[in-house]
């Protein structure tokens, strides 16, 4: 049986089993909580497990336009969104389920978000589409880089980020707010136990629409084999990142998670 996984943002208890009622009902396998903002505690870790499943069709993720604007609220969702499309693919499909009647728009939430399909909550078509999307195969969509978080609140929060096709002769990662800690350098899909750092830098200026970020730099060859661990503490609005290059000139990926 197909399963998915709601999330619900500070939505009430007998609309979220109103909303299980009806996709139960349809011969989908729902389970839901409620979400925490905690990012101290990483606790928007807490349906990673079960979003990664196979049998997970998608995430839907229910509230209202108030509760898409709370920085902490849309950092802890992009983190699980990111981690999850790392595991399942930037296809995984992603469902927001907009309560009340102010409209919601996929484009103005962060980078991990923005391929969400909005539906109205309370439409009655709404189950229907659900359990359409839930036996669609998710599109194989092409990614330009992998990028995924491998910390814990015992190890710290640590982005993961290596190229997907050919080498990168080095990477350059760069945040806007909170403050980057250590750099490594290993076998992708977990932290390496050493690091060997070839011509590291830190403490980098640059500036994004104009916006002030420092970033960290080395020249180790990545690959999709290799990644760049970066371990970074607080809660940065945009993460800016690239190959690095001696010219000056080189394309750099932003990706937006508050």
């Amino acid at each position: 049986m197909k399963s998915i996984w709601l999330s619900a943002l500070s939505v009430p208890e007998p609309e979220v089993r109103a909303v299980m009622g009806k996709l139960k009902t349809y011969g989908l396998n729902p389970s839901a909580h409620q979400w925490n903002d905690d990012l101290g505690a990483m606790a928007w870790m807490g349906p990673k497990d079960e979003l990664c499943k196979p049998q997970c069709a998608f995430w839907a993720i229910m509230g209202g336009r108030g509760a898409w604007q709370k920085p902490d609220t849309r950092y802890g969702l992009s983190m699980l969104a990111l981690c999850v499309q790392a595991k399942r693919g930037p296809g995984f499909p992603i469902v927001l389920l907009q309560s009340g009647s102010e409209p919601l728009s996929a484009a103005d939430l962060p980078t991990p978000l923005q391929r969400a399909v909005v539906l109205a909550a309370a439409d009655a078509g709404t189950p229907a589409k659900l359990v359409a999307k839930a036996h669609v195969q998710a599109p194989d969509l092409p990614a330009s880089y992998h990028l995924d978080m491998v910390g814990n609140p015992q190890f710290g929060q640590w982005f993961e980020v290596r190229p997907v096709r050919e080498e990168w002769p080095g990477i350059i990662f760069g945040v806007d707010e909170g403050e980057i800690k250590f750099q490594a350098v290993g076998p992708a899909g977990q932290l390496p136990t050493t690091s060997t750092l070839a011509f590291p830098m830190q403490g980098i200026k640059m500036e994004y629409n104009q916006r002030p970020f420092t970033a960290w730099a080395l020249r180790n060859t990545l690959s999709p084999e290799t990644s760049y661990f970066v371990k970074v503490e607080g809660a940065p609005r945009t993460l800016l990142f690239g190959a690095f290059s001696e010219e000056g000139e080189a394309e750099m990926f932003h990706v937006s998670l508050k």
